[in-house]
């Protein structure tokens, strides 16, 4: 299959799907093998909280970078797609969360669903390149 062909891909809501699947399959990873062993040595709850922010960070980007390392042609979109929509997944399951934190806003929701789009099309972008399947912003 040519670069053109695999680039020329229609957009695929199962693999927007298959993003959330890793988006959240990465931070159950991190959060397990690194997340619980730093956070039992954290001292402060701010630190804490630092350090499950970082965890979400980082499982969008490694999620993202997944499934660039596993699509079928070039898939980039799905991610940022499926970024904003598991932002909106966590905002919806927080409501029913009978001990919140912390409140969630029109404007946080919308800025956390960007970023995680970012995230997740940067990782993808990352896969992507790796596997050849895009080339470098630039040339």
């Amino acid at each position: 299959m040519s670069r053109a062909t695999r680039a020329a891909r229609p957009f695929s809501w199962p693999w927007v799907g298959v993003s959330m699947a890793a988006f959240i399959a990465a931070e159950v990873v991190i959060g397990g093998l690194i997340g619980e062993w730093l956070l039992a040595r954290v001292a402060s709850i701010s630190t804490s909280f630092l350090v499950q922010g970082l965890i979400n960070l980082i499982g969008f980007a490694l999620g993202g970078f997944v499934i660039g390392l596993i699509s079928p042609g070039r898939r980039i979109a799905e991610p940022a797609v499926a970024g904003a929509a598991t932002m909106l997944l966590i905002t919806v399951v927080a409501i029913f969360v009978p001990f919140r934190y912390v409140g969630y806003s029109g404007n946080g929701v919308l800025i956390a669903g960007a970023v995680a789009a970012a995230l997740g099309a940067g990782g993808a972008y990352a896969g992507e390149r790796m596997t050849g399947n895009v080339a470098a912003i630039g040339s």
